[in-house]
């Protein structure tokens, strides 16, 4: 862009990393903007050196440039809204070299992304969930599994002495969201490694019925692949009809990967999972609970908060639904 002027640190940080094409990309998305966006940027960058935040241990051009990315990520995020599009991370990096943590940027540019919503929904959904099973199970230990390393569920509960172990995975969806064959084969691979494993979620609808007290992943995968794709064609009108498509797209995915297994699963009630927990050897099979389910037995151990919480990830749309208490940037991971 023509008239621009550069400071020298941030010419030679350009020039040393050759950051030309990424430049003249973030020019055309900063507009008018430009020359006060590169002139404050100096000032900023000089300022955060000297007061030694962690971004001041980087070479001042490092800064700027970031500095520079980052408003032109802003605005990126703004100009597609305002086309009706959802700006991806890879199309950030790609055309500014911005590497965002979206939900963050998101709200830097005044709006929610969707995948702050789900963290929101989920986070709130284990703050309750955790609280119930620690009332019910005083004496367990809960760890959120690194993800990365195989099979990841939610929640891993452990009992010692006597010594037992449980899978737990969440669904935290608007009531309405079905749980789908894709969830119950992922309950099922949980089940399959760890013997015991339950999982619960915000949906009141469930295709568990469908299939007998006996889970087979053949017939899954063969359910899923005829049924999933009719609603990832339908249209999305609404943010949940759309992560209604979303949810089925990769269903259809995780469901194609396990095309030819043969795994079998009992189904078992949470009533009996949860007394067998008790009793020090829980029973080996698949628990399923859906929302109100949930929401009862919360309420019967006097967690009357939890319960509520448990109501609004249930019924409140995605873009009303907020916590004081609850992080939404990221999943809780402790």
């Amino acid at each position: 862009m023509r008239g621009i002027q550069y400071d020298p640190v941030l010419r030679r940080h350009i020039q040393k990393y050759n950051l030309q094409d990424k430049m003249h990309s973030i020019l055309g998305l900063l507009g008018d903007e430009a020359q006060a966006i590169l002139d404050w940027s100096r000032t900023e960058a000089q300022r955060m050196k000297e007061e030694r935040v962690p971004e001041g241990e980087m070479p001042l051009g490092r800064i700027m440039f970031d500095l520079i990315s980052r408003e032109a990520a802003i605005r990126l995020v703004q100009q597609n809204d305002a086309r009706g599009r959802l700006t991806t991370k890879g199309e950030v990096k790609l055309k500014t070299g911005y590497r965002a943590e979206m939900p963050v940027l998101y709200q830097e540019a005044g709006m929610r992304h969707p995948q702050e919503a789900r963290n929101l929904r989920h986070n709130i959904f284990h703050e309750s969930f955790t609280a119930f099973l620690k009332k019910v199970l005083p004496d367990i230990t809960t760890e959120v599994p690194t993800t990365g390393n195989g099979l990841t569920p939610d929640l891993i509960v452990s009992h010692k002495n006597p010594d037992w172990i449980m899978a737990v995975e969440y669904k935290a969806y608007r009531s309405l969201t079905l749980l789908s064959e894709s969830e119950l084969l992922k309950g099922m691979r949980y089940q399959a490694e760890w013997g015991s494993a339950w999982l619960v979620t915000t949906s009141n609808k469930s295709v568990r019925g469908v299939y007998g007290p006996t889970l087979r992943s053949r017939d899954l995968v063969e359910g899923g692949l005829i049924r999933l794709p009719i609603i990832a064609k339908r249209k999305g009108f609404t943010p949940e009809q759309r992560e209604n498509k979303g949810i089925a797209r990769k269903g259809i995915v995780h469901l194609s990967k396990h095309e030819g297994e043969a795994i079998t699963c009992p189904l078992v009630s949470a009533k009996d999972l949860l007394e067998s927990c008790k009793s020090g050897k829980p029973v080996k099979g698949l628990a399923i609970s859906t929302g109100l389910e949930m929401v009862r037995m919360i309420k019967e151990q006097g967690l009357e908060e939890e319960a509520d919480n448990l109501l609004r990830v249930m019924k409140s749309p995605t873009d009303v639904l907020h916590s004081d208490k609850v992080t939404s940037f990221r999943l809780i991971e402790s």
